[in-house]
């Protein structure tokens, strides 16, 4: 097998890359009736299947605080789906509107929790892609993990140069994937240039966790990994400069100074003082750069605060109403854009819509009420102690830390965007953050294979190319 698949689980690695291609490809949109969206669970299913077939090598691990999560997060779209008594369904809060239809036409039917049950089910089902990207990440290895990042970061690379060509090629190009999709942009292989802008952020943050890797095995700066991740990096920052996004802009900053604060300089023999300086020049620079970018000095305004953002910020009064209005219960996972018509008043229609809150925590809360509001409180609470637990683990040579706090930093990144966006409402960001969320458990590291090889062996599998001194 070649060096850059090694893993003591090469069928579960080979089937965690296959299942990653799947989700970038034909996962990039978050719209419900996109077609091509039923390929990632397919896929999904396929991969729970083999994961938990009888004649498996090796029993699936899962903590129980995560399985106890994962049961929570499945039973909430179950619960909403059950049908209720039209007593029971009526004392509900928000079906005022729905029970005035129901009288008017003379039934009264059993009916769930959920407003638009189709659209639950199709929001159940897509939590299948997040499911078996996790359980293949923690079934991974050390080495194993390595090599799916660096598929995220080539996915990435990719997904950039299709980007541009897309931009370059004006917005009727076949390179736009989508019909529905920002065709004056680069989307890459998704359908919002905003979720591509925050693929190509967290890939840089790769690119420079693959450099320190190369660093630490080595003791040394190696030319042509130096190259090579500068290279990536340069090419994922005009990605992301062609995707016009604000958000993208900040988190390259983000990205940067964040995946520089990963490398292990004093393991080459820099002093901390050059290091700290320079890296502060650096971020200044950035700083700089993002301001003229931001305030439309540069790139033509193609960066500057748009009326959709303002929109956004104007809209949050009214979702928080609307969570009001549903609360405790909630509409319906997934039922957010009839809802939101419902609430529209003649003055505020317009050309454009509304699929999505672009404000996700309070999408969670509109559509799954307390329940939602928990599991989400629960998952950051979860994230917290797994970065405390990086932090505390100061070794800054050991490439599994350095692997955790790569995925940690990326997560970061997605749970940020989803404060102004919904990111993880496509399946291929979905699949990504739960690749990356079981990355910060504990590789799984089989007992022979962890006493039959050496560190320097397990370091030359995770970066192959460069050797222990």
């Amino acid at each position: 097998m070649p060096s850059f698949f090694r893993s003591n689980r090469p069928h579960t690695l080979y089937a965690a890359l296959i299942f990653l291609v799947v989700t970038v490809l034909f996962g990039g949109a978050s719209r419900y009736n996109v077609g091509t969206s039923i390929v990632p669970r397919l896929a999904a299913l396929i991969a729970l299947v083999y994961l938990f077939w009888r004649r498996h090598g090796s029993p699936i691990k899962i903590e129980r605080p995560v399985l106890v999560f994962w049961l929570l997060l499945f039973a909430v779209p179950l619960i909403q789906l059950i049908p209720l008594p039209w007593s029971v369904w009526t004392a509900l809060p928000g079906r005022g509107l729905a029970r005035d239809v129901y009288t008017a036409i003379g039934v009264q039917p059993w009916l769930p929790i959920s407003l638009s049950p189709s659209r639950t089910l199709d929001f159940l089902l897509a939590l299948f892609v997040p499911l078996a990207a996790y359980l293949l990440g923690s079934h991974l290895d050390f080495a194993g993990r390595a090599v799916v990042l660096r598929a995220m970061l080539a996915l990435a690379l990719i997904s950039a140069v299709v980007g541009l060509l897309q931009l370059t090629s004006g917005s009727s190009s076949p390179l736009y994937f989508y019909h529905i999709t920002n065709d004056d942009s680069s989307v890459g292989f998704f359908a919002n240039a905003n979720h591509l802008s925050l693929f190509l952020a967290g890939a840089i943050i790769i690119a420079l966790a693959w450099l320190g890797d190369s660093m630490a095995v080595t003791g040394r700066i190696v030319a042509p990994a130096v190259v090579s991740a500068g290279v990536a990096v340069a090419v994922l920052l005009f990605g992301i400069a062609g995707t016009s996004s604000r958000a993208g802009a900040i988190f390259s900053v983000i990205a940067l100074v964040g995946g520089m604060t990963m490398l292990p300089f004093e393991r080459v023999g820099l002093r901390r003082s050059y290091v700290l300086g320079g890296a502060a020049a650096v971020t200044i620079a950035l700083a700089a750069g993002l301001g003229l970018v931001l305030s439309g000095t540069l790139l033509s305004g193609r960066f500057a605060w748009g009326s959709d953002t303002q929109e956004r910020v104007n809209l949050l009064p009214q979702f928080g109403r609307i969570i009001h209005d549903f609360f405790p219960f909630g509409s319906g996972l997934g039922s957010f854009e009839p809802i939101f018509k419902s609430y529209e008043k003649a003055q505020e229609l317009n050309f454009g819509y509304w699929n999505q809150a672009h404000h996700d925590y309070a999408q969670v809360a509109i559509e799954a009420g307390l329940a939602g509001i928990a599991l989400v409180l629960a998952f950051l609470v979860w994230y917290g102690f797994r970065v405390v637990g990086i932090w505390r683990n100061g070794d800054e040579s050991s490439r599994v830390r350095r692997q955790q706090a790569t995925a940690a930093l990326f997560m970061a990144l997605v749970l940020l965007h989803s404060g102004g966006d919904y990111p993880m409402r496509t399946g291929a960001i979905a699949a990504t953050f739960a690749f990356l969320a079981a990355f910060l458990t504990a590789p799984n590291e089989s007992r022979t294979a962890t006493r039959r090889r050496s560190r320097g062996k397990l370091a030359n599998e995770a970066f192959p190319g460069y050797e222990q001194n």
